[in-house]
């Protein structure tokens, strides 16, 4: 059976997930819609076969479309994600689900009543380096986490509908989730806004777990370099992630402390660094949005579970929401119990 693709929302991305499915086998782009004539006109133009419209009713309600693709601005995600889980079609939003909790709980039960499939686009969970880090952790490579920090900085692009923590900081939210695959218990935040105001282009968020790792992260859109970097700490060894690296993405160092006896002082010890093997593995080539797109149309022909399902995508909104709202009380830590619990 070919699947047929709705695409709602034509920008940027709604482009790149155009071009993305219109390569898959087992799918096919249908119908797009938008509210921007230039926009449809662009669509047409990479895919002649798609057919457009400015009503989404109108590409929801069609017979021919199984599964939607929502890439509107995140402010707009709720209503179309609503109608088309209501219309009886899978979906594929476009991180955050939402920018608002008890929307994202309501789409998030919605889908589970229904028996729809709802996808969040959390592309970085489809990275190979990422999903290679994953399971480093989960083998114990690295000995017991410590500490993580997350560096995503750019000048640019700049949003006008949401604040740099909803556009950059959900991505290192979405992976620290999926690395750690435990909720956070608290997260404190600061933020700054000096292009517009009540809307922050750097923000710093420290996020922290009941086994004591804890996690730094810092986004902005005004800043002189692209930076996508992560770095994790154990007690064994230590990994670093630069996304920008097409050949060593990944590096692992055999550095830690150890402890020495003291020899000066009876029975007791001192902390010494040591300093091994710098090795960087093979990863597995493949584009995360490519990987991303093939993951959903899997799931909607076999209908089996998504990895960013509707559950992870309403915990990144919970967490960014407190992080939001630490930031609005200067960084008075939040505490967070979520609604619901890592698989």
């Amino acid at each position: 059976m070919t699947i047929g693709i709705g695409l709602i929302g034509c920008g940027q991305w709604g482009l790149n997930y155009l071009r993305t499915f219109s390569e898959l086998e087992g799918c096919k782009v249908v119908a797009a819609c938008d509210l921007s004539p230039d926009r449809l006109r662009e669509t047409r133009r990479r895919n002649r076969e798609v057919r457009t419209t400015t009503e989404q009713s109108e590409l929801i309600a069609d017979p021919n479309v199984n599964a939607v693709i929502i890439a509107t601005q995140a402010t707009h995600h709720y209503i179309p994600v609503l109608a088309a889980l209501e219309g009886g079609k899978d979906v594929l939003v476009e991180k955050p689900m939402t920018t608002d909790v008890e929307q994202a709980r309501r789409l998030r039960d919605l889908a589970q009543t229904s028996g729809r499939l709802l996808m969040v686009g959390h592309v970085f969970r489809y990275n190979p380096a990422i999903v290679f880090l994953q399971q480093l952790l989960a083998s114990g490579a690295l000995g017991q986490l410590e500490y993580l920090y997350f560096t995503r900085t750019n000048l640019g692009p700049i949003r006008s509908d949401v604040n740099v923590v909803w556009d950059l900081m959900t991505h290192d939210v979405s992976i620290l989730l999926h690395f750690m695959n435990q909720s956070p218990a608290w997260v404190s935040a600061q933020g700054a806004a000096y292009l517009r105001p009540e809307c922050e282009d750097v923000a710093f968020a420290t996020i922290g777990f009941e086994n004591a790792v804890v996690a730094n992260i810092r986004a902005s859109w005004l800043d002189p370099r692209k930076v996508r970097e992560i770095t994790l700490v154990g007690t064994g060894k230590m990994a670093f992630f630069n996304d920008l690296d097409p050949t060593e993405p990944v590096r692992i160092y055999d550095k830690g402390t150890m402890r020495e006896p003291s020899y000066e002082s009876f029975g007791e010890f001192k902390l010494v660094t040591r300093s091994g093997d710098v090795v960087s593995p093979s990863i597995s080539s493949g584009e995360p949005l490519k990987n991303q797109c093939q993951h959903f149309l899997k799931a909607v022909q076999d209908r089996t579970p998504v990895l960013s399902d509707a559950d992870d995508g309403l915990r990144v909104v919970e967490i960014i929401t407190a992080i939001n709202r630490s930031i609005g009380q200067n960084g008075v830590p939040e505490s967070l119990a979520l609604a619901a619990t890592p698989a």
